[in-house]
């Protein structure tokens, strides 16, 4: 609601003051009489201001004030004491409300509130018809001490017990305060003041503070600091005298430049009328209290709600869009690096086919030369049989007339599986991983077979204590030395064999 006109209202017995805000400029409508041609005139301004949310304050000599203490209580049980006391209290007056004013300092810690009263509101009910015929929403309907509270609290004195005394087209408005609270409030001299007779401040003031040390509503002999709110800067020797006759009061002028810079409007603004440095009070803020009943208000409730609408509509709107503006920025961020990435690519294949063709021409392609290179890594990598040769010419050169005739070298893993697992009892072998099948014979053999085979037993026994040689077997010999054998079958056998020829097995220890 920052660009809709406000409308501001002062109330009084006899005249209301009418200015309107927007976008924080206050404007001073006129000031208008409470007669026929004044309640004319007002709706012809209030023609202009159709739908606008409307603020009054009220400043009457029947407002009632009355401090009570109440329990502490909080929830629907403070609300429903709240609204019962005020009804005791205000006897059902139309414009009512509770303002809290602290808690007690007891061990009971009990609430403390003022109950404001209209007892008599004629003078605004008139008025606030007007509104609500011309399409006005009444938002608040507030007093001048609930505006004088918010001067207070800008003002911000350092004394505890202040007096805040101004001046209206109502009368002189006197409000009280003991540490920031309201205590007491009182309007001077309205019938004076419509006769166009300005009251006495000075005395109003010593008035007011006797008043208060008899009441105890202050304690007595206590220093009471006195505001006077001076737009046309006439004051500033009324305070010196009050300070010369009355020890207890400490008066100061708040001069038109301090008090624009209170209120918030020029300082040329304010001479114009008594009433403005309190509406643009009442325009800055909301009130401290709001006297003005539910169904009077409804108006702006569904006023303000709409605008809430409004408000969130338009926020959602805008985030769409700064999203929607994102995520565009984005995608054309990525579509960029895209096709730059891809003129990457492509480069870099234009660059391999240029050094592809430089490359000198090969007999083969590629892919062969790929299969060539893995498949000497793969031989590369298997167990390789010269080792294990090396150990069995190391038991050759021991037995010089053992000559060789085959070697079968075999990778138990795929020909000798049967091999792995083997374990010669009173030996610690370990695992198998090969087995080298050896054919030799016996050089320059004479027919003996006796010498022979101790040459043959040597040669055995050279291999077995290689220690990378786990056993050796005998599969043939030159003759079959078998004890159950008949003479006839080994001289048979004998026969055949071409030489001194035999067979053995060795098993070598797998690599570690």
């Amino acid at each position: 609601m920052i660009f809709t006109s406000q409308l501001l209202v002062y109330v009084c017995a006899w005249s209301i003051t009418v200015a309107s805000r927007r976008a924080g400029k206050l404007r001073l409508l006129g000031q208008f009489n409470a007669d026929d041609s004044g309640r004319r005139a007002f709706a012809a301004t209030l023609q202009m201001y159709k739908g606008s949310p409307v603020s009054v304050m009220v400043d009457s000599v029947d407002e009632d004030y009355r401090l009570e203490t109440l329990p502490h209580v909080i929830g629907s049980a403070r609300r429903e004491m709240l609204e019962r006391r005020l009804r005791q209290v205000s006897r059902n007056a139309l414009f009512s409300a509770a303002w809290p004013q602290g808690r007690e300092n007891s061990d009971r810690r009990d609430d403390r509130y003022l109950f404001i009263s209209l007892n008599n509101h004629d003078a605004a009910r008139s008025w606030l018809d007007l509104l609500h015929q011309h399409g006005a929403h009444l938002a608040e309907l507030t007093v001048v001490p609930a505006v004088t509270h918010v001067l207070l609290q800008r003002l911000n004195p350092a004394e505890p017990l202040v007096m805040i005394v101004s001046g209206h087209s109502g009368g002189l408005r006197l409000s009280y305060f003991e540490r920031g609270n309201l205590r007491f409030s009182r309007l001077t001299a309205p019938e004076s003041m419509a006769d166009g007779h300005a009251p006495d401040i000075a005395s109003e003031i010593n008035k007011t503070d006797l008043y208060l040390n008899s009441q105890r509503l202050m304690p007595r002999d206590a220093q009471l600091a006195v505001y006077v709110l001076d737009p046309d800067n006439h004051y500033a020797a009324l305070c010196r005298e009050i300070n010369t006759d009355n020890k207890n009061l400490v008066c100061q002028a708040v001069g038109s430049a301090a008090l624009a810079k209170l209120a918030g409007v020029d300082e040329a603004l304010l001479q114009h009328n008594a009433d403005t440095s309190y509406l643009a009070m009442l325009g800055r803020g909301r009130a401290a209290v709001n006297l003005a009943p539910p169904a009077y208000t409804r108006g702006y409730a569904q006023l303000l709600l709409r605008h809430n609408l409004y408000t969130g509509a338009f926020v959602v709107l805008l985030t769409a869009l700064v999203v929607s503006g994102y995520l565009f920025m984005r995608q054309h961020d990525l579509e960029q690096q895209r096709l730059a990435t891809q003129d990457r690519i492509l480069q870099q294949a234009g660059l391999y086919r240029a050094v592809q063709q430089a490359l000198p021409r090969t007999p083969t392609s590629p892919h062969n030369l790929q299969r060539v290179v893995e498949t000497a890594r793969a031989l590369y990598g298997a167990p390789q049989p010269m080792n294990d040769f090396n150990r069995i010419s190391q038991a050759l050169e021991a037995s010089p007339d053992i000559a060789v005739l085959r070697l079968h070298w075999i990778d138990h893993d795929s020909a000798d599986t049967a091999t792995a697992t083997l374990s010669i009892p009173g030996k610690n072998t370990g695992p198998v991983s090969r087995a080298i099948y050896f054919e030799g014979e016996v050089s320059s053999f004479q027919g003996d077979y006796k010498s022979a085979l101790g040459r043959i037993d040597h040669f055995i026994a050279a291999l077995r204590s290689e220690p990378a040689v786990t056993d050796v077997q005998t599969l043939a010999l030159p003759i079959n030395t078998d004890p159950a054998a008949t003479l006839n079958e080994t001289r048979l056998n004998s026969a055949k064999a071409p030489g001194a020829r035999f067979k053995l097995k060795i098993l070598m220890k797998a690599a570690r």
